[in-house]
């Protein structure tokens, strides 16, 4: 029966659909291209609004897809393994943040979720490009603390700053 309502959130009409438009996704892409500035990270954003039904049946948890899409967009393959990738799974309001391990060893569990926590409550409060430009930005500063660019050290732009929208 558990399949079965998880199936019905993917299929149901979700209200946040409508809101990744053209513009808001051009706006987040200049939100992680501002980001990635002064340091050696990259930033990755996917937005699913539900899963196939594949992996629903197979019990695919929003964490596991996130690392998949981690693994798909090449996100652990920047030369300091510093990329995060940050994915949205609307059918379940579910966020995950996945960071390769030269970040992570560098930033406690704890940061991670105070960053998760705040995107959950703009969220919930309807406020998704307040919530997703400012956790971007978050993410751009930890990577400023932890890898900042030499001053005659090249930042070249490792992965595309284009999020993955999936509606």
């Amino acid at each position: 029966m558990q399949k079965m309502k998880r199936l019905w959130l993917h299929l149901k009409p979700n209200p946040y659909r409508a809101q990744f438009n053209p513009a808001l996704v051009d706006k987040l892409s200049g939100s992680i291209a501002s980001a990635e500035q002064g340091h050696r990270g990259e930033i990755r954003l996917v937005v699913e609004s539900s899963l196939p039904s594949a992996l629903i049946w197979q019990n695919t948890t929003p964490r596991a897809r996130a690392i998949d899409w981690f693994s798909q967009l090449r996100v652990w393959d920047t030369e300091g393994n510093t990329g995060i990738l940050l994915y949205l799974l609307l059918a379940e309001n579910q966020l995950e943040l996945v960071a390769d391990r030269g970040i992570a060893s560098k930033v406690p569990q704890a940061q991670w979720d105070a960053i998760c926590a705040q995107l959950q409550i703009h969220l919930g409060q309807n406020e998704i490009e307040i919530g997703l430009s400012t956790t971007i930005s978050q993410l751009g500063q930890l990577l400023q603390e932890h890898f900042p660019l030499e001053i005659v050290q090249a930042n070249p732009n490792e992965l595309c700053n284009q999020p993955v929208i999936i509606l």
